[in-house]
């Protein structure tokens, strides 16, 4: 779910300390003058959160239309091929992804492993790197960041963002902003440097000669995210054969995810082959479904016989919610044997579709036993709409559980600027259900129960915890980096419910 839009008060103090500071140190022209002007009512500098959601991975899809004539069996389906964009890191060669230690002699902010590489690189950095150089390197753009407060130094970089932009008449690709999002630093001090030292081992993080070992803690985390990232930029998007087991009773979920895979793949030789890419995947597209069927189990009594099911996913972002949807019959029809009709409706104000007939969007093929026995995945797309909106219109059907995925309730804005949260959580405490509530770290959750029950009189059927089923592909956190570098869908998880 996309995190919502920061009141500009907020940062209003930031903002104006950053400024001055800019001015300082940067020669402006009258350009750049004219930009800083209009960033009182830029929505980057309102709002750190809407870009750290933007440089998200971002996925290229185009979509096909299988026909009838592919297979008797199958029915008219949407075929989704993504390639996952190319993610910059620091130290990490801008052609391959591999380790490196030279650096562009221009700017210093843009890593390649060998001569071969830098010359090929060229052609893709040479216009940034005169603008970094100018801005950041001879125009010292860099050189104060350790004075900076933590979130001074959010607000700065997002400054820069907008100069270099403004300088280049042109907006910055995902890739081009995140020089300037995570720069070549130390990752303990934030000294600017073109000699850091690397980790040896996590081969990510960058220290000066002062700090050498700093980050011990989260040193294997880098690790996955690196190897993610050179098997992401190597394969491009992996599609993870998901466990066909067919269960005769309820499948109670194991509070653990790879017990749950070993029991569902019966140790097959593709589970006990999978590399860490792939396994990371298969966590990232499972963990909504297995999120939602957890609480299900932990929060309805009648789940084992159940036969009809619906959820309410608020907030919504098709990206991330609902391009796997083919999951979802795989963990509860094939799970859940009682279950005969899932109704899956997402609702959210940020929910964008692809531009393609939304009938191809909502088919979720299934399986020949499912289709013999009559089960169905029924889906809905609710897009531009908040849910208190959502609740009152002619669409609405009661859930039996809703579900909001990292939605920061806790930050008291809304979307476009508007304090939207009151009114929904007020409406889905109404309806009386079991309300699932996740986040990306383990600080956030509390925040986001302080928040909801400072509006209405809850019930807490679940405390925060460690989500067993979340995530386990990390991403860089631009929002709170200070405290946790990365991040992890679905980390930690509660669920509360509107007192009957």
């Amino acid at each position: 779910m996309g995190r919502r839009k920061k009141n500009s008060k907020k940062f209003s103090d930031n903002q104006k300390i950053c400024e001055n500071k800019i001015s300082e140190k940067l020669n402006s022209n009258k350009k750049e003058e004219k930009t800083e002007k209009r960033e009182e009512d830029s929505s980057i500098l309102k709002d750190t959160i809407t870009v750290y959601q933007r440089l998200k991975l971002s996925l290229v899809s185009s979509m096909q239309h299988r026909s009838p004539d592919d297979s008797d069996e199958e029915e008219d389906a949407a075929v989704l091929n993504f390639w996952p964009r190319f993610v910059f890191v620091s130290n990490l060669c801008l052609i391959c992804m591999e380790r490196s230690e030279e650096v562009c002699e221009s700017c210093g902010m843009v890593s390649y492993c060998t001569v071969k590489h830098k010359k090929q690189g060229w052609q893709k950095h040479r216009e940034l790197c005169q603008v970094l150089t100018d801005v950041c390197t001879n125009g010292k753009g860099l050189s104060f960041l350790p004075d900076l407060t933590a979130d001074d130094y959010r607000v700065y970089r997002l400054k820069l963002i907008e100069i270099v932009e403004c300088r280049l008449k042109r907006l910055l690709e995902p890739w081009e902003k995140e020089i300037l999002l995570y720069p070549r630093v130390c990752c303990s001090c934030r000294y600017f440097s073109k000699v850091l030292k690397y980790c040896p081992t996590c081969g990510i993080e960058l220290f000066c000669e002062n700090h050498d070992d700093k980050h011990e803690e989260w040193c294997r985390d880098f690790q996955v995210f690196r190897r993610v990232l050179f098997m992401q930029h190597k394969n491009g998007h992996v599609d993870p054969e998901i466990p066909d087991t067919f269960q005769n009773s309820p499948l109670y979920l194991p509070d653990n995810f790879d017990l749950l895979m070993v029991q569902l793949y019966n140790r097959s030789t593709y589970y006990c082959d999978m590399d860490c890419y792939t396994y990371c995947s298969l966590s990232h597209i499972s963990t909504i479904p297995l999120t939602t069927l957890y609480s299900m189990q932990i929060s309805c009594r009648d789940w084992k016989t159940i036969d009809t099911f619906v959820i309410h996913v608020i907030g919504a972002e098709f990206q991330f919610e609902c391009i796997n949807l083919h999951v979802w019959e795989k963990f509860f029809l094939h799970l859940l044997p009682n279950l005969k009709h899932l109704r899956l409706m997402f609702i959210g104000p940020e929910l964008r579709l692809p531009a393609v007939p939304l009938d191809l969007l909502t088919t979720v093929k299934l399986c020949s036993t499912c289709k013999s026995f009559g089960r169905r995945v029924n889906i809905s797309f609710h897009p531009g709409k908040f849910y208190h909106n959502f609740c009152r219109s002619k669409q609405f059907i009661k859930p039996h559980l809703v579900c909001l995925f990292n939605p920061g309730l806790y930050r008291e804005t809304g979307f476009e600027g508007r304090d939207t949260w009151p009114e929904t959580i007020k409406e889905f405490c109404k309806t009386k259900v079991p309300v699932c509530v996740t986040s990306y770290t383990k600080h956030e959750i509390p925040r986001e129960m302080i928040r909801i029950k400072s509006i209405i009189d809850v019930e807490t059927i679940l405390e925060p915890k460690r989500n067993p089923f979340a995530s386990i592909k990390p991403d860089r956190n631009f929002v709170s980096d200070d405290a946790v570098p990365l991040i992890y869908k679905n980390y930690y998880f509660a669920i509360i419910r509107g007192k009957l």
